[in-house]
């Protein structure tokens, strides 16, 4: 008995301490935590690295010391033995984490928290039974779509001795996180200010660099990180942050974090400010700000303004323009100024309507882009009634603001400054879908941006949409182009509602995507009842008993909002695009990471049923037996990233590619590190072309 007893107190000492050099695990709601070790003892006069481990429930993380536009960092409040000291947290790398418009600094998975704690010369005298015990009471602010702050006490002991080796459970992970921590950069890196933010500077050629810098709120955790290359010199430019445009700091300190994607190193940086000069570390001139900054992306925004009123989305739009525009061009020059104005009006009240509302959302933690409201099949069913009454309209069924009985010269006055206010109206609601030519990147940039930004790169988009109308109705010369209205106007009004009623079987074939049989059921209950308002309305508009008659329009229109009002999403639909042709498989982050490290080529295609430009791309392009025939013969993965209805995992796919809307096409060829991004009118040989450079 004694010699089993003498036995296991044996076993007790060998196997007691290395136990106890892992600290107990701590689990709170969403983590689990604990006090680990480089090495198996502490040795007196040396420096012990301690590190808190976590693992986080996935999805969720934690925050860097500067957590970028919200979040809280890391607080540890060290219990130790008399004489020792802990130095500060050295944080893991970090990396970015979108969140709507926010952008914070931060960790997931299984972070590491280095701490170095000093251990005193005569630490083996002032400790007891040969062994310290280190405390500490940590709080950390853990979020996924919520916000969690959790707290734990950890405790940890080792034997203090002469010698220690590595600590065999976790002192391997603990070195990996030591080998990987920042190191001062072997590297001249200075910043100067550009008048627009700062701008790092260096000699040293950085591959995608990032900046993080230690102090909030010096720039725009979620601006522009701009980087270019100029006479041998890396630069990185910053949009600035409230406290650097009261102050700008003598330095600018934090981790510049650099390299490929599977081995980024971290760079310790302490960039005094010098002047731009014109030389190694001067700023960029005038022209590459212009191309880069915000006057760069408002200069796209009116381009692709501009080219939206050649877009198939909005082409039954320009048709009334048009109609509109040979009415007027010879009438009243203070009418035709008038007209311009209010249907700029018009533009920019809904562009601004829009796009705050979008904001807002995107702020309250909605997933949504460009075009989100054509997602709602309740939207698309109210809009596509709206389109009916329109074509109805140019039809003749019946007029606006005229009537046959001829109640004032006054009233065809108003209805003329109505029209002209609502056609910019019902403009921007089918060109909001439409992200054409030029506007991928400002609309990508400008719901990274805070609101005030985001919404002057909305209104000057606006601007450009409204700008042919807007010049044709203010300068006269522009005006005399036209053709003189004449009897044929109404054979052109009535051809026009043509165009209404082609726009009105898209968004009826939309809503089916969306809601399935019995979505265009409630649909076709509507067009019904809102087609009895406009004859009703009409009759009353040719004579007889015209209140009755407009009291039966009324009751029908407001009659005809209840079926679409009632459109489930989930009632069969499911918003998923036919491929073609095509061999198309949803899109998945998963199975596209899989098909990249297979060597497959990738075509993803981020379409939407209600883009027109995606639908005429794909009929087009996509459908092409050539294209076809290139797929198959490359063997090539057509994936479609269908955003009819919302998708977050989708929105979060677009927005890494700094765009909030569709169309995007991106093409991953075998072994490339990064997407090719397309153009957003496609062609046939653009397209075929991918698979032959990918066989070269």
């Amino acid at each position: 008995m004694r010699l089993l007893a003498a036995l296991a107190a044996f076993l007790v000492l060998l196997t007691g301490p290395a136990a106890a050099q892992v600290g107990q695990e701590v689990r709170t709601d969403h983590a689990a935590s604990r006090l680990v070790m480089l090495e198996d003892a502490f040795v007196p006069g040396e420096t012990a690295w301690v590190a808190l481990r976590q693992e986080l429930d996935e999805g969720w993380h934690v925050y860097w010391r500067n957590p970028g536009d919200s979040g809280l960092p890391l607080e540890l409040d060290w219990t130790l033995p008399e004489g020792w000291t802990a130095g500060e947290v050295i944080y893991p790398q970090p990396h970015r984490l979108p969140l709507g418009p926010l952008v914070n600094f931060g960790h997931e998975g299984s972070p590491v928290f280095l701490v170095p704690v000093e251990v005193p010369a005569d630490a083996d005298a002032s400790v007891a039974s040969g062994a310290a015990t280190l405390s500490v009471d940590a709080s950390w602010l853990i979020c996924l779509d919520l916000c969690l702050p959790e707290a734990a006490t950890l405790t940890l002991s080792a034997p203090v001795a002469g010698e220690a080796a590595p600590e065999p459970r976790f002192g391997a992970e603990v070195r990996a996180a030591l080998d990987a921590r920042p190191v001062p950069a072997p590297f001249e890196v200075t910043y100067h200010d550009a008048g627009d933010g700062p701008v790092l500077g260096t000699t040293a050629a950085l591959e995608a660099p990032e900046f993080y810098p230690n102090e909030p709120n010096l720039i725009e955790a979620a601006g522009r990180q701009e980087t270019s290359r100029r006479d041998g010199v890396s630069l990185v430019r910053f949009d600035p942050g409230f406290a650097y445009e009261e102050a700008a700091p003598d330095a600018l300190s934090g981790l510049l974090v650099t390299g490929p994607e599977a081995a980024r190193v971290s760079y310790l940086v302490e960039a005094p400010r010098v002047d731009a000069p014109a030389g190694a570390l001067g700023a960029a001139g005038p022209a590459a700000r212009a191309a880069t900054g915000l006057g760069g992306v408002l200069l796209l925004a009116l381009a692709g303004g501009l080219v939206l009123n050649v877009m198939p989305c909005v082409f039954p739009v320009v048709f009334m323009k048009a109609a509109g525009l040979m009415g007027s061009a010879h009438a009243e020059r203070a009418e035709q100024r008038r007209h311009g104005v209010l249907y700029l009006a018009g533009v920019l009240v809904t562009f601004a309507g829009l796009a705050g509302l979008l904001i807002g959302l995107r702020a309250g933690g909605e997933q949504l882009g460009w075009g989100f409201h054509l997602q709602n099949p309740v939207v698309v069913g109210v809009f596509a009634v709206v389109i009916f009454l329109v074509g109805l309209n140019l039809a003749g069924v019946f007029e606006v603001g005229t009537s046959v009985q001829g109640m004032g010269q006054g009233l065809p006055e108003r209805g003329g400054n109505a029209g002209a206010f609502f056609t910019g109206v019902l403009a921007v609601a089918v060109a909001a879908p439409c992200i054409g030519p030029f506007l991928g990147v400002p609309t990508g940039y400008a719901l990274s941006q805070p609101p005030l930004v985001a919404l002057t790169v909305f209104l000057v988009m606006g601007l450009g949409l409204a700008l042919p109308y807007l010049l044709l109705s203010l300068v006269p010369a522009l005006g005399r182009l036209l053709p003189r209205p004449g009897p044929w106007m109404a054979t052109f009004k009535q051809l026009l509602s043509f165009a209404m009623f082609a726009t009105l079987v898209w968004l009826t074939w939309v809503l089916s995507l969306q809601a399935g049989p019995s979505g265009v059921l409630a649909l076709g209950a509507a067009l019904v009842l809102a087609g009895f308002a406009a004859w009703a309305f009409g009759r009353g508009q040719q004579g007889g008993s015209g209140a009755g008659w407009r009291v039966a329009a009324a009751a029908a229109l407001a009659l005809a909002l209840v079926p679409v009002a009632r459109v489930d999403m989930d009632a069969g639909g499911g918003g998923a695009l036919a491929a073609g042709e095509l061999d198309g498989v949803p899109y998945d982050e998963a199975a596209l990471s899989e098909l990249r490290e297979a060597g497959t080529p990738v075509f993803v295609d981020f379409t939407a049923a209600w883009c027109v430009t995606c639908q005429v791309n794909k009929q087009t392009v996509l459908k092409r037996s050539e294209v076809v025939t290139a797929f198959e013969a490359a063997d090539a993965r057509y994936m479609v990233a269908d955003w009819t209805v919302q998708d977050p995992e989708i929105t979060a796919a677009l927005e890494r590619h700094g765009r909030s809307g569709v169309p995007l096409y991106l093409y991953f060829a075998p072994g490339a590190k990064e997407a090719r991004v397309l153009p957003q009118i496609l062609s046939v040989d653009g397209v075929v072309g991918l698979f032959e450079e990918t066989d070269t």
